[in-house]
């Protein structure tokens, strides 16, 4: 995986508008799109996330992915939809913890919010288990085949790193917040025959602390006996990470606290600095860069004026990121991927259009009809490597 595990880290992200094959007209939900879209649009994602949920289960989980396909397209502002996937996730989750591994097939099969539903699943499942170590041990037989292929679920690498990162948070309310203890589950399930995921998980970890969304994850927080600031995130980090790897991990997902130099890319080289070595440096600017692309799906000026402000040397690893960030959201937004590319500056953009290509096997599912799609769509120059084998 290595280089090619870029959008991941910054699972908060921003979901791009494709709507795909869906249509306004020909779906089921239109009506109840076009009526949630009248009562949301003046207040934002919050009520999209309060008023979506109540469909289900009177629509199923498909159907209420269609409805936020078609709230996105008819509302182009509403591009924040990870959260929203969490809480349908739950909500299949609720109805029967016993069959959460069977739920986790019924994600989109484009990535639709990057992946928000899957890690829905997770929490619902765990959020209110504690384990010891002997119950930890007894639960990873089931927790480590959750993110390998298993029953109707046939995931990309993609898929895959998107779902360890989710184990990442779970595993901090499994503990009750013990990073050491969270980063060693981390450890036993990580490296699987399928790939190594340890770097995603442990950002999963960090994470859950850094970026809380709903009580549950403030109540963790709070469990800390020292909360992560601007001035002490370094010395904590030294002090939760027994390796350079988890040291890393912990400084980079600190972006939020300093989220506005992050997303408009003028802090991203001072954050950056002082990493523990180059490759988790350069581990850091991918996760930087990702947040970028994530915070810009709706404004692809916003992204290059971002990327404009790095160093030369690391505007080809942004615009591909950005580019990325793209397809993770939604695989059927090729064309707006291969446009973030296209608006690069002239040396930068045939590199990044190769990049893409090369990533094509990660990000989709093989033999998938949108790799095909997405793989025409690039120049032929570069086809071949799109429909090659996965970067390594």
């Amino acid at each position: 995986m290595s280089r090619i595990v870029l959008g991941i880290v910054a699972m908060v992200g921003v979901c791009a508008s494709g709507v795909g094959a869906f249509s306004l007209v020909s779906s089921p939900g239109t009506a109840t799109a076009s009526e949630i879209v009248a009562l949301c649009v003046s207040e934002g994602e919050k009520c999209y996330e309060r008023e979506v949920p109540k469909l289900y289960p009177a629509l199923s989980i498909s159907e209420a992915f269609s409805v936020i396909r078609e709230i996105r397209a008819a509302d182009p502002s509403y591009q924040f939809c990870h959260v929203l996937a969490h809480k349908l996730g739950e909500a299949v989750v609720a109805e029967d913890p016993a069959k959460w591994l069977d739920a986790i097939a019924l994600n989109p099969s484009d990535n639709l919010c990057s992946n928000g539903f899957i890690h829905g699943i997770f929490v619902g499942r765990y959020r209110d288990d504690v384990l010891d170590e002997r119950r930890m041990q007894e639960a990873l037989p089931e927790l480590e085949i959750a993110c390998e292929p298993h029953g109707e679920w046939h995931p990309s690498p993609l898929d895959q790193a998107i779902c360890y990162h989710g184990m990442g948070h779970v595993f901090m309310f499994l503990t009750n917040a013990d990073f050491r203890r969270a980063l060693d589950a981390c450890n036993a399930i990580g490296e699987s025959l399928t790939g190594n995921f340890l770097r995603v998980c442990r950002e999963g970890v960090f994470m859950q602390i850094y970026q809380p969304l709903e009580p549950d994850d403030f109540a963790l927080v709070e469990l800390l006996p020292e909360k992560p600031s601007a001035e002490n995130y370094r010395r904590l980090c030294k002090t939760h990470s027994e390796t350079l790897e988890e040291e890393g991990a912990c400084l980079r997902e600190a972006w939020p606290l300093f989220r506005t130099g992050i997303t408009d890319g003028s802090g991203i080289v001072e954050f950056c600095s002082a990493q523990p070595n180059d490759v988790e440096t350069d581990a850091c600017y991918q996760t930087a860069t990702a947040i970028v692309g994530r915070m810009s799906l709706g404004n692809q000026d916003q992204a290059v004026k971002a990327c404009g402000l790095l160093p030369p040397s690391r505007q080809v690893e942004c615009f591909s990121t950005v580019a990325q960030t793209r397809l993770e959201e939604g695989q059927t937004n090729g064309e707006k991927a291969i446009a973030v590319c296209a608006a690069a500056p002239a040396p930068v953009a045939g590199d990044c259009l190769g990049i893409l290509a090369r990533r094509a096997s990660f990000i989709f599912p093989p033999a998938s009809a949108e790799r095909s799609r997405f793989c025409l769509l690039v120049p032929e120059d570069v086809r071949s490597l799109c429909m090659g084998q996965a970067p390594r």
